[in-house]
Parts: structure tokens; sequence; C-alpha cells
């Protein structure tokens, strides 16, 4: 049996309550349930175990990709040295799961705001001692 990734991703998009972790049905069982419902005889697989494997590899998949872009940023290399992911899927994927990305780069620099904000009048607070 083959897997189409990419026509398979384009019926993921349309059920945001599996992808999308900002939205209240993200942890609504019930709501996933059935998009996983609805997604099981496009998938082609023969169950809900084998539907959220696959749906758990292809994120891990995306994720690694991603990793590896932003590792060949870090490196201070020129922008040609930049990771270009070889997957065909991997920018149709990515044009709509970065949203989750995106969220958690900014939760992320929420903390860091707030530890340098802590850090900054724990400071100020020895100075005035």
């Amino acid at each position: 049996m083959v897997f189409y990734t990419i026509e398979f991703l384009k019926h993921y998009e349309e059920h945001p309550c599996l992808w999308d972790k900002c939205l209240p049905d993200f942890k609504n069982r019930q709501k996933r349930n059935v998009a996983e419902e609805k997604l099981l005889p496009i998938s082609e697989l023969s169950n809900i175990k084998e539907l959220r494997s696959k749906i758990r590899s292809i994120r891990g998949t995306y994720n690694q990709e991603l990793g590896k872009i932003k590792n060949s940023m870090r490196t201070g290399s020129g922008a040609a040295d930049i990771y270009k992911p070889k997957l065909n899927w991997f920018s149709y994927a990515d044009s709509f799961l970065r949203k989750n990305v995106e969220q958690e780069i900014e939760t992320e620099s929420n903390v860091v705001s707030y530890k340098f904000i802590v850090t900054f009048i724990n400071i100020i607070i020895i100075a005035c001692i």
C-alpha cells in the first residue's frame, strides 16, 4: 500500500482540533475522535491506532526537519548553508503546523521576559539595600 502524505495532510489540515494547540477542541477527546474517524477512510489505514501512529510519525519527522533548520541557522553560517528539507511534503505541512511552533516561541519568549524582569527587579532591590 502506498501512503500519499500530501493528500493526507490536506485532509488533516481540515481538522484543526487534531493539530492546533490553541483551540479548545484540541483538548476535547470526543471531537478529536470524530475527526480521526473521518480521516481513517481517507488514509486507507486499517484502524485508529495506525492512524494515530502515522500522525505521530509525520509530526515527529516534521519537528526533526524543523530542528535541523534551526540548528543550521545557529551555526552562524551564511544563508546558502541553511538546511533545506528534502521531503516533498514539508512545505505543505509547515504552511499550517508552523502556527504551533510560533505559539511555542511566543510562550518561551514570555517566560524569558518574565525571568529577565524578575532578575532585574532582584538586582534593583539588592542595590537599594
